[in-house]
């Protein structure tokens, strides 16, 4: 049975134009990418809907929105406030497909109490939420027994356990609380009853995830003659997302494409831009809740059409089933692109802002088999960020090329820490190694290096006398009109006197020269600069430069432990001609 497609649409406040939806609504939307909301909602049903939405208190009505035929279609819906503050959210659900889901839901579960009647065994439901234990029975209907928490039900099975069972139990409920997703325990005496006969008693347990949190374990309770030996783990998975971990979601992955060859297999790896940025400026605790929250997000969208492990500290794998057509791949995965910008937005003071990269190829349409679909989806996933990030790209052969031709592309068989495992001193050893060797390493190709590997947002190196900038790299590049009106503030007096004895500017936010230098601060605010560290050094011929390091998505409190690493890095710079 199909679980209820609830849709979800974050739009802004002001010109109700949609930011973000899941991918059903994508396709609903068709053509209308760029209307606002209220144009998809049937005339006589704008008043009660911006009635709605002046009080957005998430109270349920009724309201009709009409499909690119002209089609009207009901649904319940509700209003609340967005991730952002200057967003709502609107949910939706069809009232047709709730109706149907109901009569589909009868009909499970009188399947599902016809199966467990089959069988005399006790079953229980978790509710970590509750910290609840509801133990019950099959008969002609189903009969609860009781209520109790999970500490009570710990005791019950001790009662009568001997020593050698009692780290066993006290591991099993451990696993209960702590939602492990598959796991079991076998003893040989019936810890339930009263007197604890001896007889074989083997328990079932797996642990259901929403949206990646936890919630709910449900478990059989055997009494038997003999043990059910297929109780070991399945799976294992990642601790923190509760996800498939690397080696479980590789190991379906080939399975399904070099074992089963199932058709229609679609891989998709999904990269957090940046978030090495995320831990060092917000802490490790902020990046496990982005973490879990781009894992939730993408378990919300997936639902049951695939599966997704953690494949790396920032990296995921989405196995999509039945996704041979690549424009509902589109669907899905701008889908959950735009719900992690929205739930992460930028210029949120104290927060990260969140972008993911994706990159994916299809079974057998791009590969006959796992590893060189892996190799093409993660090509894939490095254009993405080559040309920016925030971004998905499919792989498409008449576009990037075939096989053969991405092996011997230098980008593709190059490119510095593919796999995100690499330190700042590693990564910077082989920037310097690459340029010291002679090798054909030229200038832009080594300040997209660093941009990309120390997640700077943007670069512009001055040099000469007066400076101007000769060298960009990274976000938003000012145009040449702009960079003609502002380039001059590093010759203006005063500015220069703001680096210390090293030759190092470091300012966490440009404010402080607001009063200071009134001037400079103006136009650092209109070239976008928020934040920034400049370091000077002089090139191969002697020119005086300046490599400024900047932040134009918000304030950057810059980590002075990096410091080392960028004055490595002007050194680097210092072998190159740069003027």
């Amino acid at each position: 049975m199909e679980s209820i497609n609830i849709h979800e649409i974050t739009i802004n406040k002001d010109n109700l134009h949609i930011i973000s939806a899941d991918a059903a609504f994508y396709a609903f939307m068709g053509e209308r990418l760029y209307v606002p909301f209220e144009k998809f909602i049937a005339e006589e049903d704008q008043d009660i809907f911006y009635q709605k939405l002046h009080a957005c208190n998430g109270e349920r009505f009724m309201m009709r929105l009409a499909g690119e035929n002209g089609r009207k279609i009901c649904y319940f819906s509700r209003i609340k406030e967005g991730p952002s503050e200057n967003s709502i959210s609107v949910l939706l659900l069809y009232a047709e497909e709730l109706v149907e889901t109901q009569d589909q839901l009868k009909k499970a579960i009188s399947i599902k109490n016809a199966l467990l009647e089959m069988y005399h065994d006790t079953y229980f439901e978790y509710t970590p939420s509750k910290q609840e234990l509801r133990i019950y029975t099959m008969g002609k209907s189903e009969q609860t027994e009781e209520h109790m928490p999970l500490e009570a039900f710990e005791r019950r099975l001790m009662l009568h356990a001997n020593d050698c069972m009692e780290q066993d139990i006290h591991d099993f409920i451990t696993n209960i609380r702590t939602g492990k997703r598959r796991f079991g325990m076998h003893m040989s005496r019936n810890l339930l009853t009263e007197k604890g006969e001896d007889c074989l008693m083997d328990i079932k347990v797996v642990s259901l995830y929403e949206k990646g949190r936890f919630s709910v374990a449900v478990g059989c309770i055997h009494i038997g003659q003999e043990f059910v030996h297929d109780m070991q783990p399945k799976t294992e998975v990642d601790s923190l997302t509760g996800l498939l971990s690397k080696a479980d979601i590789t190991r379906t992955a080939i399975d399904l494409i070099n074992v089963k060859k199932v058709q229609g297999i679609t891989l998709a790896i999904v990269d957090v831009d940046y978030f090495k940025k995320v831990n060092d400026t917000y802490g490790h605790m902020c990046g496990d809740e982005v973490l879990l929250k781009v894992a939730g997000i993408m378990e919300k969208e997936v639902g049951e059409n695939g599966i997704i492990g953690r494949i790396g500290g920032d990296e995921f794998l989405i196995i999509f089933f039945h996704a041979d057509n690549m424009e509902h791949m589109r669907e899905r995965l701008i889908c959950i692109k735009n719900n992690v910008n929205t739930t992460f937005p930028h210029h949120v003071e104290g927060k990260p802002a969140i972008t993911l990269s994706i990159g994916c190829a299809s079974y057998p349409k791009d590969a006959g088999d796992y590893e060189t679909l892996f190799f093409l989806a993660d090509y894939a996933l490095y254009r993405a960020k080559e040309k920016g990030r925030d971004r998905y790209i499919i792989f498409d052969k008449d576009k990037h090329g075939d096989l053969e031709t991405i092996k011997h592309m230098d980008k593709s068989i190059n490119r510095i820490n593919s796999r995100g495992n690499m330190s700042f001193g590693d990564i910077l050893c082989i920037m310097m190694d690459k340029a010291y060797s002679g090798e054909n390493y030229p200038l832009e190709k080594l300040l997209d290096d660093f941009v990309i590997n120390f997640g700077i947002q943007r670069i512009m190196i001055y040099a000469g006398k007066p400076y101007r900038v000769v060298s960009t790299a990274g976000e938003q590049h000012a145009t040449a009109e702009l960079l003609s009106e502002t380039e001059n503030y590093v010759n203006l007096d005063g500015y220069l006197q703001q680096f210390d004895a090293s030759g190092i500017l470091l300012m966490n936010n440009v404010k402080f020269l607001e009063d200071k230098l009134p001037t400079i601060y103006t136009l650092l605010r209109k070239i976008g600069i928020c934040s920034l560290i400049q370091i000077q050094f002089t090139d191969k011929n002697g020119n005086p430069s300046i490599l400024s390091l900047e932040s134009v998505k918000g304030t950057t409190a810059w980590n002075r432990s990096n410091l080392h690493y960028y004055r490595l890095f002007a050194q680097v710079l210092s072998h190159y001609v740069i003027l």
